[in-house]
């Protein structure tokens, strides 16, 4: 009980000692109640006294202790710096090699495909082998391997290949690292560790994203491949120092009964997968009504999520792509990105610290008003005042892909979880991560034709559209909540 509900309890019942921890009284004047009661002397209320201040002193020195040793969490700062402008970075490189736009959203699609079959086969590997720690070396050593690989590329098809490898063997690291804190940080600490490892993931990328600007400012993308690789080291030395093996281990279902773990689980990976028996399977087929599906407020939320990630893909894919067509240097190009997940990174934290925003469903609305909003006038630009393209995105960008899109993301999160409820949690968890994911794939898949024949202006905008349609449903779904 914490120390709230201790101050409202002793209001309303001033009387009676409240327990806060297991082995202890919370000591207080109307403890002597207690004394009278088990006919305990007075003087005994000293010991009591010293009893809970050593209790309250060993438990804050265990909860330092446990604090102090969730440091392992910032052992992946490091391969998130080498893997966060990797994506932009096979952008860049498929057009150096003489490749276009279109092999350059093939590459971004397979990696994407591949990680389907792969978020399920080193989740089922964490299940079975329950080394936490040999799983993530496995993926930091991949993603070192990655980087050599793809020094040596030569043609597009390479790249294709090594980034659909990269995205395969990266996804050896979600499972473990979330596991890793439920079984070794206590429960009322995992929206603490969650919250760090979640930090860890955005400021690595933004790192990384950093640095690449700076780098490829002065010498080639060649070079940034090397730089990457020997980042990539870093983390695997510090993932064996750091990251503990653990006694009770965890299967990946607990992920679907906590919050904080499932948007954690997402974040690094966007993928559930959920086994359902032959038996359930038919009684799922035979007892659903897409009619009644179709007039639940979970439909109207995940089909506005679903159209939100196909604009998504629409405009990320081939971004990077478009701001080199214009004429932008490589370091430009990243600078525009760093500035974005910069400005992200920011608004998380902003976030994490002011609830009220992300309970507020009029800046949920705005949200997703800014995003379509500078997606369409990104597309507008590049169509009208192409040559003001660099200075004009180093404003809007960020406005996109920081503010606009952290809001979006969190409270998505939150509204499918509470909307999911206890029924059936896994398997709508699992479509709800199924959606996200055929979005991506649907506006990837098509982003790079549409750039291509019709134009990168037309691309975005369409994207924008997208997420301006969502909106639409979303305020379906907020309007239907606020009749009840």
């Amino acid at each position: 009980m914490s120390i709230h509900h201790f101050q409202h309890f002793h209001q309303t019942s001033p009387m009676v000692s409240v327990r806060l921890y297991p082995d202890s009284f919370f000591y207080h004047p109307f403890n002597m109640r207690y004394h009278f009661i088990n006919n305990l002397p007075f003087d005994s209320m000293k010991h009591d006294k010293k009893d809970k201040c050593k209790c309250i002193l060993d438990k804050n020195r265990s909860r330092n202790m446990q604090k102090k040793n969730m440091r392992w969490v910032y052992s992946t700062i490091f391969a998130n710096i080498a893997q966060g402008p990797l994506s932009t970075l096979v952008v860049l490189y498929i057009l150096e090699r003489g490749g276009g736009v279109i092999e350059a959203s093939i590459a971004i699609t397979a990696g994407t495909l591949i990680s389907i079959p792969a978020s399920y086969i080193w989740g089922k590997f964490s299940d079975i082998y329950p080394k936490r720690r040999i799983q993530i070396l496995i993926s930091y050593i991949g993603l070192s391997a990655s980087f050599i690989m793809l020094y040596f590329a030569r043609s597009s098809l390479e790249i294709i290949a090594i980034y659909s490898f990269n995205s395969f063997i990266v996804a050896a690291a979600a499972s473990p690292l979330n596991l890793l804190i439920m079984e070794t940080v206590p429960e009322d600490l995992w929206k603490i560790a969650f919250s760090n490892l979640q930090l860890a993931g955005s400021l690595g990328g933004t790192i990384g994203l950093g640095l690449s600007f700076l780098v490829t400012y002065a010498i080639p993308l060649k070079l940034l491949i090397i730089i990457l690789f020997y980042i990539s080291l870093i983390s695997i030395n510090l993932s064996y120092i750091l990251i503990p093996e653990t006694v009770e281990k965890k299967e990946r279902k607990v992920f679907a009964l906590n919050l904080h773990a499932f948007i954690s689980r997402i974040f690094v990976t966007p993928f559930v997968w959920v086994r359902l028996t032959n038996e359930s399977i038919l009684n799922t087929i035979k007892n659903f009504s897409f009619r009644k599906f179709m007039k639940t407020n979970i439909f109207t939320l995940y089909l506005a999520i679903f159209l939100f990630y196909i604009g998504s893909g629409l405009f990320n894919t081939v971004y990077p792509a478009g701001l080199k067509k214009v004429g932008l240097s490589e370091s430009s190009v990243f600078l525009v990105i760093f500035l974005g997940m910069l400005v992200q990174t920011a608004t998380y934290f902003y976030i994490g610290n002011n609830k009220k925003i992300i309970s507020t469903e009029e800046n949920f609305k705005k949200s997703l008003i800014l995003r379509g909003g500078s997606y369409i006038a990104i597309g507008l630009i590049f169509l009208v005042a192409p040559f003001a393209v660099f200075y004009t995105n180093l404003l809007i960008y960020p406005l996109a892909a920081g503010i606009a899109f952290s809001i979006f993301y969190t409270v998505s999160n939150v509204m499918v979880f509470e909307s999911i409820g206890n029924r059936a949690r896994g398997r709508m968890l699992g479509l709800y991560t199924s959606l996200i994911q055929i979005g991506v794939l649907v506006g990837a898949t098509f982003s790079g034709i549409i750039s291509y024949y019709l134009g990168y202006w037309i691309d975005f905008i369409i994207a924008g559209l997208f997420i301006l349609m969502s909106l639409n449903f979303f305020r379906k779904r907020l309007d239907n909540n606020n009749a009840r």
